[in-house]
């Protein structure tokens, strides 16, 4: 068994795909472009293959990881084509690295980059007065239920880097992974919360990185 670390996109014609359905999805796109995928051992034999923090319906992304057991040898290039070619419209592999033992362990993604679009109506919104709160309460969902949680250590950075009369992008670095994962809805939730009088209309996310500390796997 050979075993691969594929980094792929996600664009608007497949945002409201589910995870479970894109996990089917990369399987029939597999079987199509030929190539042979280590299954497990046991009474129920499944694909050798990990995700690297799922995306959530709805959100885009340009840096999404998958770690794949190969039956066969394959070169990276031929790997990259063959999935191209097979893939349905709306997703794209980007690179293709082999790889032995733990050298790009998903267990270090530790953040994510996103970029987010939104319109608001009401007052404006003050990026650096939002920042300089010591600590921003909003309600957070986890697998216990919905508490209160101080998110403001878990925003690493914050900036808006477009603005006109009523639409704005911001691009943020929050926590993210096992140990703690922040989403970028939340955050809007804060800036609500922290700014009278502002209210998000509309907003779409697109993922752009996924870190490893300051460094992307590939």
């Amino acid at each position: 068994m050979s075993n691969y670390v594929l980094k792929y996109s996600r664009d608007d014609r497949v945002k409201y795909i589910s995870h479970l359905d894109f996990i089917r999805t990369f399987h029939r796109t597999v079987r199509r472009a030929g190539l042979l995928m280590s299954f497990s051992q046991g009474f129920n034999p499944h694909p050798v293959m990990t995700i690297a923090m799922p995306l959530s319906v709805g959100v885009t992304s340009s840096s999404e990881y998958i770690k794949i057991g190969f039956a066969e040898d394959y070169s990276e290039t031929e790997i990259m084509e063959k999935l191209n070619n097979a893939f349905p419209v709306g997703f794209k592999i980007l690179a293709v690295k082999k790889t032995e033992g733990k050298e790009l362990d998903f267990a270090k993604l530790d953040r994510a980059i996103y970029d987010v679009e939104l319109e608001w109506s009401g007052n404006d919104f003050n990026a650096e007065k939002f920042l300089e709160n010591k600590s921003l309460l909003v309600m957070k969902k986890s697998k216990s239920g919905e508490k209160e949680a101080d998110i403001r250590p878990y925003i690493h950075s914050f900036e808006v880097t477009s603005q006109s009369e009523d639409k704005m992008t911001i691009t943020m670095c929050l926590s993210a992974g096992n140990n703690y994962n922040l989403k970028p809805d939340t955050v809007i939730s804060a800036m609500e919360k922290y700014t009278d009088g502002f209210k998000v209309d509309f907003f779409a996310t697109h993922r752009a990185k996924i870190l490893a500390g300051n460094k992307e796997l590939l």
